[in-house]
């Protein structure tokens, strides 16, 4: 009973390391994706990374991305959230977390490139498919 029991733990400790460490992406994922928008931020205004929100403006309104610290847990884990034109603010699973972190760096590096070459017209239009 002993064996089983302390098998049980072992096995528990290493899915909630593993567990961690798949979120952990997530946040490498975020910060490299807020290093993107801070350095188009300085040459767009449609673009802000303040703080833990990385925002895209748009004519329909703003959609931001937030990373939060959750300390309800005694491990260094975030909590990430959509937060809409409207002030709502949805809570991401890892998957949604992933593909709206993806689509941020994706339309950042659309963006970036499209600067580069002055077309404002070519912005607007990428900010508007977000």
């Amino acid at each position: 009973m002993k064996k089983l029991f302390l098998l049980l733990c072992i096995l528990g400790s290493s899915l909630t390391t593993q567990a961690q460490e798949d979120w952990s992406e997530l946040s490498v994922m975020f910060d490299d994706v807020y290093h993107i928008a801070t350095e188009v931020s300085k040459e767009s205004d449609k673009i802000k990374a303040h703080g833990n929100v990385i925002s895209i403006e748009k004519n329909a309104g703003t959609t931001s991305i937030q990373k939060k610290r959750d300390k309800s847990v005694p491990v260094e884990f975030y909590d990430y959230k959509l937060i809409t034109s409207t002030g709502r603010q949805i809570a991401l699973d890892k998957v949604y977390t992933e593909k709206l972190l993806a689509k941020f760096k994706s339309v950042l590096l659309k963006v970036k490139e499209t600067l580069k070459e002055d077309n404002a017209k070519e912005i607007e239009s990428i900010l508007e498919s977000l």
